[in-house]
């Protein structure tokens, strides 16, 4: 275990390390070379080292509810798991299933919470890192830094950690777009972390049906107007669907207001309101992708994909957006944005100087997660 890190700065130290890693490649950017073969190959090797060095540092840090979130409600978990009669044994009755049964087989086999951890932090880690080599071979340090630069990142490694596995793993699914077999299967696995990754799954289905962006588009502008007017009769509505037979979490976040209710049973921030904060964060995505698609004509038929996903996923938590926990939702989409900020940057080349837009590219990415997570950081030295 990291104990000898204060637990205090145990975040702080992931994020002055991303920052530094921002800082070189926007300077190899400046410079012209970050697109060079020989650059592009030392920088992905870096980058996969840096990621099992993050494994390891999120695996092994302290039992600790008030810094790391859910990581006590979890340990509690992996305890009873521990302390109960009987050998391991496999059960498909949970609803989230693979999770479950991972917890039960580390806390019966191996007794070791940390090991446990690490095995979630390389799931969540690597499966992104994966999916970002699949993506862009040697050129996938800049994609996996916009990855880790996005301001919930550390938080899904540490708090919402079956949420961050499942959206990860559906990630990693959507990289084996030309094996459908092998999609379907780690899109499978995501399921078994986490239940939200049926929306994910649903709007992938749909945008590979229907593949017209403008569309989308427009359903994502009509989603604010109508959460706007209508939001919590649209969010009983939904409830009403009963999306998640056999899980009640969903119903009980899009029809309760009592935030208060929420704290006592949970323990934790509630924010419920019309969040136009996060709603112009999303547009970010949204506009890129409308700018490389619409404006500079990029025919990629995967990164339409992406977008129509993203543009699916986000709608419908802008649709659900006054509920409680209403980021959880966000992140559903959330996870798929680095993609549609960095792709068309790697995959194309748009401007005589293109590097120095990646560069500017870069900087905007990162501003609110820089404003969020290493603006207070940077206070506190003060």
């Amino acid at each position: 275990m990291f104990d000898f890190i204060p637990v205090t700065q145990y975040e702080s130290y992931f994020h002055i390390a991303v920052l530094i890693m921002l800082l070189v490649a926007i300077w190899q950017c400046g410079i012209g070379s970050v697109f060079d073969s020989k650059v592009a190959s030392i920088d992905s090797l870096w980058g996969m080292m840096f990621a099992l060095v993050l494994i390891l540092y999120m695996g092994n840090r302290q039992l600790n509810g008030v810094y790391f979130g859910d990581t006590a409600q979890y340990a509690a978990g992996f305890k009873r798991y521990m302390n109960s009669a009987g050998e391991f044994k496999w059960d498909w009755h949970y609803n989230e299933w693979l999770f479950q049964n991972m917890m039960a087989f580390f806390a019966k086999t191996f007794k070791d919470i940390h090991l446990f951890f690490t095995v979630c932090a390389a799931i969540y880690v690597g499966s992104l890192w994966w999916a970002m080599y699949r993506m862009f071979g040697n050129y996938n340090f800049i994609p996996f830094l916009v990855v880790m630069s996005m301001f919930t990142f550390w938080s899904y490694g540490v708090n919402g950690v079956r949420n961050g596995m499942g959206a990860s793993l559906f990630i990693l699914a959507m990289t084996y777009v030309e094996n459908i077999p092998a999609m379907l299967g780690i899109a499978f696995l995501g399921l078994g972390m986490h239940a939200s990754v049926h929306v994910m799954i649903g709007a992938a289905a749909l945008a590979w049906v229907f593949n017209k962006s403008f569309y989308y588009l427009g359903a994502w502008v009509i989603s604010i107007i109508a959460s706007y007017a209508a939001g919590f009769k649209i969010q009983q509505w939904v409830a009403a669907l009963n999306l998640t037979e056999g899980d009640d979490r969903l119903n009980s976040y899009l029809t309760t207001t009592d935030a208060a209710e929420f704290l006592r049973r949970e323990g934790a921030q509630i924010v419920i309101g019309f969040r136009w904060d996060f709603i112009a964060y999303s547009a970010l995505a949204v506009a890129v992708g409308f700018y490389f698609i619409f404006r500079r004509n990029f025919k990629d038929e995967y990164y339409h994909w992406m977008y129509n996903i993203f543009l699916i996923t986000n709608a419908f938590w802008i649709l659900v957006i006054r509920s409680s926990f209403s980021n959880r939702f966000a992140q559903i989409s959330w996870f798929i944005m680095p993609v549609i900020l960095i792709y068309p940057f790697i995959k194309k080349r748009f401007w005589v100087n293109h590097e120095r837009y990646l560069a500017g590219g870069i900087v905007l990415f990162y501003a609110y997660g820089f404003y969020t997570n290493m603006l207070p950081v940077i206070m506190s030295w003060f």
